[in-house]
């Protein structure tokens, strides 16, 4: 199967970093971005996840933050900018796993290649690349490790990238957990043994997580964001709730990518039926099937994220769980027209297919990029150079504290598809009683997200603050106490 280590993997990995870098690391800074951000300053503070902010995504997505923004300090840089640059090398990681993926399951480099690169290339992934951080990203790179794993017939490892998978973002467990379990079901041999392997390095890799939020006095917290909150106050759509602006929200995020994508989800099982067909034929273990058994147990994987999806879709970055299913399908389809050909036409196939994904991830980087967050630094700095002494609260809105390197005060700062419902459940007095603490601890700014004016927050807004605009994604409100002629120096600020 080819396990050596051969130049094409790095040599793709390396091309979607300069595609990447191309596109630079100033990109807007957003709610969900500055939300992990803000996780990771906390968690180079040595607060926990979960402690420093309640979230609802597993550790793993405080946590790879947190190691950038822990080397950012050691080394003297900005936080955001280690950041985004340990999610570049997560990136290419999960680029170069992408193509070993598709080298193993296909026996074919130029296959393996086009994998890659097909993953490299979509714009949500170049996006998240250099303009994160985002849990999608580390969960990417430990479902391809997972898939890669099942195919090597490696299951503990499937079971702890399965695992840190699931610790970075929850609902992979399903397409992984279905992938690991078919392809070992369908290896001949000591299938209960595998299945046990998977089990057991799941949930040791799992214990190692507990026992640290227990050594941290943090397992109650953890608990809360990665279990409780999902089971008792979450509500979130699905792709059946309006499919026509699920659509269009994709059409627009995924741009060139988006119809490939649509077709490698539906090639994929249609292109594996003669593995299914040579598999239910098969009488004795052919080593040289192992392609066959990743790609059915590949289908499965699919299907259960299609499952999930259609019952819970939260925009279009919840789509990337099913991207290494879209390129095996688009494999599949490489793969059958290159068998179909001379070698020499397969050949130039392979490389026609690699060039038009790279074109195409280039002209996204190169095309349709704002530095957005040079804006956003500037705006912050001039508030804080007319209030050096202030202090926030965040109502949905951490970018102004990851750039100011401020901290709430209190852990909650989203408070949407079931946050406001656990907040409500769990702080004293609930709502009501968040929103009389912000008004009896009078901070001097109150930065609120787009969208997030609630009832239960604006009588307070209005009696004890003045808002004094926006430019950059957020809502800027000020003690109503200030002189006059500070709020119109910080309207004059913020309007630019």
């Amino acid at each position: 199967m080819m396990r050596r280590l051969d130049p094409l993997g790095p040599a793709v990995a390396l091309v979607a970093c300069v595609v990447f870098l191309l596109r630079g690391f100033d990109a807007v800074l957003s709610r969900d971005l500055a939300l992990y951000a803000y996780a990771g300053q906390q968690v180079a503070d040595g607060v926990p996840p979960y402690v420093g902010v309640m979230n609802r995504s597993g550790p793993l997505a405080h946590l790879v933050p947190g190691a950038g923004a822990w080397v950012g300090d050691l080394l003297g840089l900005d936080d955001l900018f280690a950041m985004r640059a340990l999610l570049l090398l997560v990136s290419v990681a999960a680029v170069w796993a992408t193509y070993v993926l598709g080298r193993e399951v296909f026996g074919s480099r130029p296959v393996g290649a086009a994998t890659a690169l097909f993953v490299a290339m979509m714009p949500p992934f170049v996006l998240y690349a250099v303009g994160g951080p985002r849990d999608k990203t580390t969960m990417m790179l430990f479902l391809i490790l997972t898939l890669v794993a099942a195919a090597r017939g490696r299951w503990g490892w499937a079971g702890a990238c399965l695992a840190l998978a699931t610790l970075t973002w929850q609902p992979v467990f399903l397409p992984g957990a279905a992938t690991v379990a078919v392809a070992a079901l369908l290896t001949p041999g000591r299938r209960v043994l595998a299945l046990l392997r998977v089990a057991v390095a799941g949930a040791v890799t799992t214990l190692v997580f507990v026992a640290g939020f227990a050594i941290a006095g943090a397992l109650p917290e953890a608990l809360d964001g990665f279990i409780r909150i999902h089971l008792t106050a979450t509500y979130q759509p699905g792709f059946d709730d309006d499919p026509e602006a699920v659509w269009e929200a994709l059409r627009e995020a995924y741009d060139f990518a988006t119809y490939p994508f649509a077709v490698g989800l539906v090639a994929l099982p249609i292109a594996t039926l003669p593995s299914a067909w040579r598999l239910a034929r098969r009488r004795t273990p052919d080593p040289q099937r192992a392609g066959d058994v990743a790609l059915v147990a590949a289908v499965a994987g699919e299907l259960a994220g299609l499952a999930w999806s259609w019952r819970t879709f939260n925009g279009w970055a919840d789509a990337l769980v099913l991207a290494p299913f879209a390129a095996l399908g688009l494999a599949c389809v490489l793969a059958l027209v290159l068998h179909a050909l001379p070698r020499r036409a397969g050949a130039g196939v392979a490389a026609v297919a690699c060039l038009g994904l790279l074109a195409g991830g280039l002209g996204y980087s190169l095309d349709d990029h704002d530095p957005v967050l040079r804006a956003q630094r500037a705006e912050v700095a001039q508030v804080l150079d007319i209030l050096p002494d202030a202090t926030m609260v965040s109502i949905e809105a951490p970018q102004p504290l990851v750039l100011a390197h401020l901290v709430n005060p209190t852990p909650h700062q989203m408070f949407r598809l079931g946050l406001e419902t656990y907040v409500d459940d769990t702080w004293p007095g609930g709502l009501a009683g968040y929103a009389d603490w912000v008004s009896r601890t009078r901070p001097t700014i109150v930065a609120v997200g787009g969208g997030a004016r609630y009832d239960w927050l604006m009588p307070t807004l209005d009696a004890h603050y003045v808002e004094i605009g926006t430019t950059t994604g957020w809502y800027w409100f000020v003690d109503r106490d200030l002189d006059p002629a500070t709020v119109r120096r910080l309207e004059d600020a913020v309007a630019g």
